[in-house]
Formats: structure tokens, C-alpha cells, sequence
């Protein structure tokens, strides 16, 4: 009995460790690709084997210039990757939203939509602008000609730094349905690097003497 007992406290033991080094691998960003100042990183993701991604640039606005665009819903289909339409539901305070978007997906796969709540969060003391996304799959009913996206968490930090702005963006979502792992970690780099170089060309448009 005493050799069983140690058996079993040396087994959660490892158990523990393995589990620790685990979270510890799933929590390190690793860097992949860095274009047009834009530096993107992955890790892995606490949803099945799918990967998170992240996105880094500095741009030469101010982050209210740039909360402005991540928050003009309307206009999301202009500057983000398979976004076809997005449009706020509910306004439940200046600084919180909840918006409904259309994603388009390659045929034969059926598009998706989300809802998220959206909080803008302000330090008056930096002046860092946070803005947070999370699903609220179940604020409106879903529509049969869209898979709605139930796991989706994505945080916008923006920083005032040397006379412009550090523009991150985290994201983690779980597509859903009958979408392959491989083929979802396939856009976890080109959708946010090709999300933020199309932020910079708005950036430029909105302040060209700046530039």
C-alpha cells in the first residue's frame, strides 16, 4: 500500500509538470513573418490544435485616430479579410457595442457569423486605448444560412509612442463546423497581416500630411 501511495503522489507529480510545461508551450508567442513593419506571432491554442495569432505595427496616427477605425463597424468589410458585412446591434453604453458580422468562407464551406461584445477601455494616465471583443453567440437568434461562431476573444491595444501609435492586436477564435484544423492555422498569418496592411493604407489616408 505505502509503495502504491508513492506510485500515485509521483504520478500526479509528473502529471503536474507536464501539464505546466504544456500551458508553458501554449502560452509563448513565436514570431513568423514580419512585412511592412508588421510583425506577426503564433501559439498554440487552448481550442483543439488550432493556433492564435497576434499582430504588431507601429503607425503615425494617434490611438483615438486609430480607434476610430477599428470601431467604424460599417467599414469593417473594407479593411478586414473575409469580413462581408458588420453592423451594431445594440448600443450599451458609449464605450460598449455589440456588433453582428458576416464572414465569408471559400465555397464549399459555409459562411459564418458572430456576435461580440465590444468594451473600449481608457487610461487617462498613458493614454493606452484597450479595446476588447468577445463572442455573445447567443444574443440573437442564428440564421440557417450562417454557421455562428460560438469561442471568438479579440483584444486591441493601443499605445502612444514616439509622436504615433503601437497598434497589437490578439486574436483566438474556433471557426466551428466542418472546417479542418490545418486549413484554419493556413490564415492565422496572411489574415492579420494582410488586416493591418490594409489598416496602414487607411491610416495614410486619413492623415497624409503626416505621413
Amino acid at each position: 500500500m505505502k509503495y502504491l501511495l508513492r506510485f500515485i503522489a509521483l504520478a500526479l507529480v509528473c502529471s503536474t509538470a507536464t501539464s505546466f510545461k504544456l500551458y508553458q508551450e501554449a502560452s509563448e508567442w513565436v514570431f513568423e513573418r514580419e512585412r511592412k513593419g508588421i510583425k506577426i506571432f503564433t501559439k498554440k491554442s487552448k481550442w483543439g490544435k488550432l493556433r492564435d495569432a497576434k499582430a504588431v505595427m507601429w503607425v503615425k496616427a494617434t490611438p483615438e485616430e486609430m480607434l476610430r477605425l477599428i470601431t467604424d463597424f460599417e467599414n469593417y468589410h473594407t479593411w478586414m479579410t473575409h469580413c462581408a458585412k458588420a453592423r451594431i446591434v445594440a448600443r450599451l453604453s458609449d464605450n460598449e457595442y455589440i456588433v453582428h458580422m458576416i464572414l465569408n468562407a471559400p465555397w464549399p464551406i459555409k459562411d459564418r457569423d458572430c456576435v461580440v461584445r465590444i468594451k473600449i477601455m481608457r487610461d487617462e494616465k498613458t493614454g493606452i486605448i484597450t479595446v476588447t471583443q468577445t463572442s455573445e453567440p447567443r444574443y440573437i437568434r442564428e440564421n440557417e444560412n450562417y454557421v455562428r461562431i460560438e469561442h471568438l476573444v479579440s483584444t486591441w491595444r493601443l499605445v502612444p509612442v514616439n509622436g504615433g501609435t503601437e497598434v497589437t492586436n490578439e486574436y483566438t477564435s474556433n471557426p466551428g463546423g466542418n472546417i479542418p484544423d490545418w486549413l484554419t492555422n493556413t490564415q492565422s498569418v496572411e489574415t492579420p497581416l494582410h488586416n493591418f496592411e490594409n489598416l496602414q493604407v487607411k491610416t495614410k489616408a486619413i492623415n497624409p500630411q503626416k505621413q
